[in-house]
């Protein structure tokens, strides 16, 4: 008895011991298992308690609609991004576990909590979405124009729209109400004009999207401030006004031309029924011009230099009667009187009551050339 009792006690201690030794060689499992999802992938991440150990990490992905189909990465960081792993993402639903692996020997797997899908009508308890791209807005004509890059050219190499047949439909949202649109997969750039039934400082939206099944993120706090009316270029009056001011100048010069032309043939047949006796020639204007007068030189400096003496000759009545007597023929003609016979000289010699009966004759002799230089002639 006492013997089967060492036996049973012993096998239990050895039981133990192995229990124990296998319990120390095997690695601790990671811990805080993680999952991200974003516009471009899918990425998982956890923690170990000790790095120093010489291990790594075996990642093992799932997908409800195959269960017994699994997929498996290894790597010796903290982090492992999943996206190549992920197939049917429209509408499966996976979940990711974790197992530390050291000397062959492989720690208790790390499940995360949270299974996660693309398909927002999965039972997943994360859900992911991709985000609503940048959006642009601008005035058009009166409303607000919104545009934006098209996700499916946007994330084309994301996991959740692999195979993706599906256009992106999309809504606005505005304070006076919302607008679905559609935008097709071969459109690169999406766009929509949004009007407003009152005039505001500030234009607002928000919008959102889903591609088939696949959600996009809301997208809030667009916003555009300034004036969204229409205001037509200036070259819409430009060119009318240019337009009418070349006809009008155009016209203008047709009917300058024409009443030139007529004025000219009127001039003419005006012309030709006037009798010619009327019509007068040219006048010889050279015939017209002033007479210029040439200043004749004379000598700046004038002086008179007499050459005979002024005599003065008192000659009676009787001597001359018997001197013109005596010398009728011979009398010098310069002593003639160029005057003739002075009839005061009669009635002074019949009037010899004064006492002087002898008539007075002044002569003044000077030459031609004194007379010129004395008169300035």
């Amino acid at each position: 008895m006492r013997i089967r009792i060492y036996i049973s006690v012993s096998v239990i201690l050895i039981l133990i011991q192995k229990s124990t030794s296998e319990a120390v060689s095997r690695p601790s499992p990671p811990v805080n298992l993680s999952i991200q999802c974003d516009n471009y992938g899918v990425e998982v991440r956890w923690e170990y308690p000790d790095l120093s150990q010489d291990v790594h990490f075996l990642v093992e992905v799932g997908e409800s609609v195959n269960p017994n189909e699994r997929k498996y990465d290894t790597t010796r960081n903290l982090s492992l991004n999943i996206s190549s792993m992920l197939f049917n993402s429209a509408y499966n639903v996976y979940f990711v576990s974790v197992t530390a692996v050291r000397g062959g020997k492989s720690s208790d797997p790390c499940v995360s909590d949270d299974s996660f899908s693309f398909n927002k009508l999965a039972t997943s308890k994360l859900k992911c979405y991709l985000d609503f791209p940048e959006v642009e807005l601008s005035p058009n004509d009166g409303k607000l124009h919104i545009q934006f890059v098209n996700p499916l050219h946007l994330y084309r190499n994301t996991p959740a729209l692999r195979n993706l047949t599906d256009d992106l439909k999309y809504t606005v949202e505005t304070e006076e109400g919302w607008t679905e649109s559609t935008c097709e997969m071969k459109t690169k750039r999406c766009e929509v004009s949004i009007g407003f039934s009152e005039l505001k400082e500030v234009y607002c939206v928000n919008l959102t999207g889903q591609i088939g099944d696949r959600q996009l993120n809301l997208r809030r706090g667009s916003c555009f401030e300034g004036d969204i009316r229409f205001y037509p270029p200036f070259t819409v009056y430009l060119y009318p006004v240019l337009g009418v001011v070349l006809s009008l100048l155009f016209t203008t010069g047709i009917i300058m031309l024409l009443v030139k032309k007529c004025y000219s043939e009127i001039k003419k047949k005006s012309m030709a029924a006037f009798p010619n006796f009327l019509v007068f020639k040219p006048t010889q204007t050279h015939l017209c011009e002033p007479l210029k007068l040439n200043p004749e030189a004379v000598a700046s400096e004038l002086h008179i230099e007499p050459k005979e003496q002024t005599t003065l000759i008192e000659m009676c009545g009787d001597e001359e009667a018997s001197s013109g007597d005596e010398d009728v023929g011979g009398r010098d003609l310069d002593n003639a009187s160029p005057y003739g016979d002075n009839d005061l000289d009669e009635a002074d010699a019949g009037d010899t009551s004064s006492g002087y009966d002898c008539p007075h004759e002044l002569r003044l002799e000077m030459s031609p050339g004194d007379m010129v230089k004395a008169y300035g002639l």
